[in-house]
């Protein structure tokens, strides 16, 4: 009987701390924003301005962070990111102002620019090559696991206590599951333990494709990736889709709750029902792009991605059957969207210089996520409905599913990227 592999403890591991940060700090702090916009009198497009702060700070840094990351301890550099994450989410109850919780925010973002998504990715492609669509899928999922369960979680606090008491729970929490598997579980690479890929025996992973073996140990050079047309495409795609992404992250609870009049008690099932269907994109489009073309598949998501963003121009107040569509709809499209995006990028561009790669697209969608948070609380407070912001998401999806389609139209021809670094 085969030893059981190590990196699905370190993928495990990663699950814990990708879900529990992003399930607490972007996908959970935005249940407080109508409690905020009550007690402080703030409007949609000033509570929502720390989340692009936040956004704009993690988008700076992810390029420096991706280039750490190719030079230094992924394990020790994750473990400082997320120390810095846990203390200011530990001052997050004792805001006072509008100016404290974007400094908060702002230590939020220097937490995920340095180790967030891109550390993650690292270690996870490190691990595993011919297993990589599922590891990916199941580390993406820990996220949407994390945007489940812990609004469920503060569901009673926040009724019973309100916002502090809710949001130091989750900065105990936060602690606990940030930190810990990062010192019991986590391990850069599989040679740190005289390992190898996957669980392989020989030097190489075992892989029906050699020539995916052989792009993870070389892959193209940053130049290389600059002068390709894929490098733009992909690029422009995925900055459009995290800008409806994060759009909506930030500003559904406001809508759902101040617009709709949707009841306080039922915003977190609502968001919980959202996040297990995000759960589910991640799974299943993953699965997908194992057995199909991934290019394909990713064009797939984001048709159900724009779908999903129509039932909710569709909702109305009374419309709770609608709601509960949108939620499983647009949840599942956000899922598969993002498990694309990251194995479309890791199948064209893995290599010595993944890290400086995924890096610059992570700043680029980081910087459209931002905006995205920006862009819709401005347009609600100027349009006096979110409605006009929902139009300029369906749009830029439609645009973002033109640019798949023209990487799969020209699927035929030499790829720029591998033509150019020889693999």
């Amino acid at each position: 009987m085969s030893r059981f592999f190590y990196g699905w403890w370190v993928l495990l591991g990663l699950c814990l701390v990708y879900g529990s940060s992003n399930g607490i700090l972007m996908f959970t702090l935005p249940l407080f924003y109508p409690d905020l916009i009550s007690e402080f009198g703030w409007n949609e497009a000033e509570v929502t301005r720390p989340a692009g702060v936040f956004l704009f700070v993690a988008a700076v840094l992810h390029p420096l962070g991706g280039a750490l990351l190719d030079r230094y301890s992924a394990r020790i550099l994750m473990f400082v990111a997320y120390g810095i994450a846990v203390v200011a989410l530990g001052i997050f109850p004792y805001i006072n102002s509008l100016g404290a919780m974007m400094i908060i925010h702002g230590f939020f973002g220097l937490s995920f620019g340095l180790a967030g998504l891109v550390a993650n990715m690292l270690v996870l492609t490190r691990w595993f090559v011919r297993y990589r669509g599922i590891a990916v899928g199941l580390l993406l999922m820990g996220a949407s696991f994390g945007g489940a369960v812990f609004p469920l979680i503060v569901r009673q606090p926040l009724i019973d206590g309100g916002w502090r008491e809710a949001s130091g729970l989750l900065a105990v929490l936060g602690g606990l599951l940030m930190l810990l598997p990062l010192i019991f579980m986590v391990r850069n690479r599989p040679q740190d333990l005289g390992l190898h890929p996957d669980g392989a025996q020989q030097n190489t992973a075992p892989s029906t494709d050699p020539a995916a073996v052989m792009n993870v140990v070389n892959g193209p050079s940053l130049r290389d990736a600059l002068g390709s047309r894929v490098f733009y495409m992909l690029a422009f795609a995925t900055a459009a889709l995290w800008f409806c992404i994060v759009g909506v992250y930030q500003h559904q609870a406001i809508y759902l709750g101040r617009d709709l009049g949707v009841d306080k008690a039922d915003i977190p099932i609502i968001f919980s029902v959202f996040f297990w269907s995000v759960m589910a994109g991640k799974a299943g489009f993953g699965y997908l792009s194992d057995r199909l073309n991934k290019v394909h598949v990713m064009l797939g998501s984001i048709i159900n991605l724009t779908i999903g963003l129509i039932v909710l121009r569709m909702v109305d107040a009374e419309s709770t059957a609608l709601i509960f569509t949108y939620a499983v709809i647009y949840g599942m499209g956000v899922g598969g969207a993002f498990a694309m995006i990251q194995l479309v990028i890791a199948d064209y561009f893995a290599g010595n210089a993944y890290g400086k790669i995924l890096g610059i697209f992570t700043f680029v969608d980081t910087m459209a996520g931002s905006l995205g948070a920006l862009v819709l609380g401005s347009m609600r407070v100027a349009m006096d409905s979110y409605v006009p912001a929902m139009n300029l998401m369906i749009g830029m999806c439609t645009i973002a599913a033109g640019c798949v389609i023209v990487l799969i139209l020209s699927a035929n021809r030499v790829d720029p990227v591998a033509s150019q670094s020889g693999a």
